[in-house]
């Protein structure tokens, strides 16, 4: 039986995962194991898929290259700040590295999917290998704990996923998804067990956006994993599952519009305030933005309420954009002071904008765009994209919610705000002469606050052309 290809959409994902085969073998070959070798040809396959990416933007399709873009982009930011773990010898740099372009190629294919067989498969190539950085730092039992949390969750959402495919298939006789779509609109397909397969079948994407209430293993996941796995699991992972939602509800569901609309709704709404309430606990950097994170998917889910709308499509793809570099920019910022001063708790970044500049300030933009909060233009102009598709789609108690958690979130951001430009209590941190690895780190945080920055100036920078 012949199955068709098509090559141009898989293009990039096969290109990424050679790259992860291509870093594996360097590093078992090499003589001498360093963690520039797997690193190299990691980040040429991820530029080499994003140049193929762009070359078939007309058959991916604006929406699509758009997604595929920030996974490839959020990607290549983690391999090279990831540079800064060189120094952790109980961290295998060939394994990590093939780890994490193996998700990457799950979420490029994520974004790419027309049909369930191939979001399934994808869905594990992301989870499997983000499940295996988590607990990859050898001997540290605390990782290994939030692996295995991970992984059953992980278990369960995709079980529970599968048997929403499995109703969707024995109703619409199809897993692709434009065959599904006219398949629904049929008079006389079964509204309960659609409205029961949809609402299983979105259960894998909202635990991969660590949505409520499928979101209790995300605190725990990046307490225990490397600064940067955190980093790619809030950006990436996110992205990708983002992606195949609003692909998936918008080509495929269409005419289910009344079975899973009011279910993301109610997500969004429990999401974001169970997140900004978790977050105003926090007293480490790292779990505050865990727990933001779980807010902002709040925030990304709310606009699907109108994804059937160009803005509501166009809407959190920008919105994600602009999350996933400041979220990156903050947890490469985090990674090197966790490198330089061994903890990331708030009392530890007392002042830091005063006595570190380069590490502060780079944190203060992010926060600043996370809270929406000027001068960081960029933020305060993404939140009212993804709050004008709710209000125009009649969802006004949705989009009063997302005001008042705007507000909430304005507490612990500038709280972190205030506490990175206060004075340092006693002596003041001299920032030691820092090893090329952690120069590599903290380039990619200015390059990134850099980016922060243009997009605060010129916000038709990203209005204009994403998607």
């Amino acid at each position: 039986m012949n199955i068709p290809v098509d090559w141009h959409l898989v293009a990039p994902a096969v290109l990424v995962m050679a790259g992860a085969l291509v870093a594996l073998l360097v590093d078992a070959f090499f003589p001498r194991r360093t963690w520039n070798g797997p690193e190299l040809p990691a980040a040429a396959a991820l530029v080499g898929a994003g140049v193929l990416a762009h070359a078939y933007r007309d058959d991916l399709g604006s929406y699509t290259f758009a997604l595929t873009a920030i996974v490839l982009v959020g990607t290549l930011f983690v391999v090279v700040a990831a540079n800064i773990m060189n120094f952790e010898t109980a961290m295998p740099p060939g394994e990590f590295h093939f780890l994490l372009m193996s998700a990457a190629a799950g979420g490029v294919l994520m974004v790419s999917a027309r049909d369930l067989v191939t979001l399934v498969v994808a869905l594990e190539l992301l989870s499997l290998p983000s499940i295996a950085l988590v607990g990859l730092r050898q001997g540290d039992r605390v990782a290994i704990r939030s692996a295995w949390t991970f992984f059953l969750a992980s278990v369960v959402s995709t079980a529970i996923t599968l048997m929403g495919i499995s109703l969707l298939y024995g109703v619409t006789g199809s897993m692709d998804y434009d065959e599904i779509r006219d398949a629904l609109a049929r008079p006389e397909v079964p509204e309960g067990v659609v409205a029961v397969a949809v609402v299983l079948t979105l259960v894998g994407l909202l635990f991969k956006l660590g949505a409520v209430p499928f979101h209790a293993w995300v605190p725990d996941a990046y307490a225990g994993a490397s600064v940067m796995v955190a980093g790619f699991l809030s950006t990436v992972s996110k992205a990708a599952a983002l992606g195949a939602l609003l692909i998936l509800v918008n080509v495929a569901l269409p005419h289910a519009y009344t079975s899973w609309q009011p279910v993301l709704a109610v997500v969004a709404a429990a999401t974001m305030t169970i997140g900004n309430l978790g977050a105003l606990r926090q007293d480490d950097a790292i779990g505050l933005l865990a727990w933001s994170s779980i807010a902002q998917a709040g925030f990304l889910i709310a606009p699907s309420v109108a994804v059937l709308s160009r803005e509501g499509l166009t809407a959190p793809v920008q919105y994600l954009a602009v999350y996933a570099l400041a979220n990156l920019v903050a947890f490469a910022a985090l990674s090197v002071v966790l490198r330089l001063r061994g903890s990331t708790s708030l009392d530890e970044l007392r002042g830091m904008a005063r006595t570190d500049p380069w590490m502060g300030i780079p944190l203060v933009v992010a926060a600043l765009v996370l809270a929406g909060f000027p001068p960081a233009v960029i933020g305060l102009v993404t939140k009212y994209v993804v709050i004008r598709p709710v209000v125009e789609s009649d969802h006004v108690w949705l989009a009063v919610v997302m005001g008042l958690n705007v507000m909430l979130g304005l507490a612990y951001y500038l709280r972190l705000v205030v506490r990175l430009c206060d004075r340092p209590v006693g002596e003041a941190y001299v920032s030691p002469s820092p090893p090329v690895s952690v120069r590599v780190a903290k380039s990619t945080v200015l390059i990134g606050t850099a980016a922060l920055l243009a997009l605060s100036a010129w916000p038709d920078l990203l209005l204009r052309h994403v998607p």
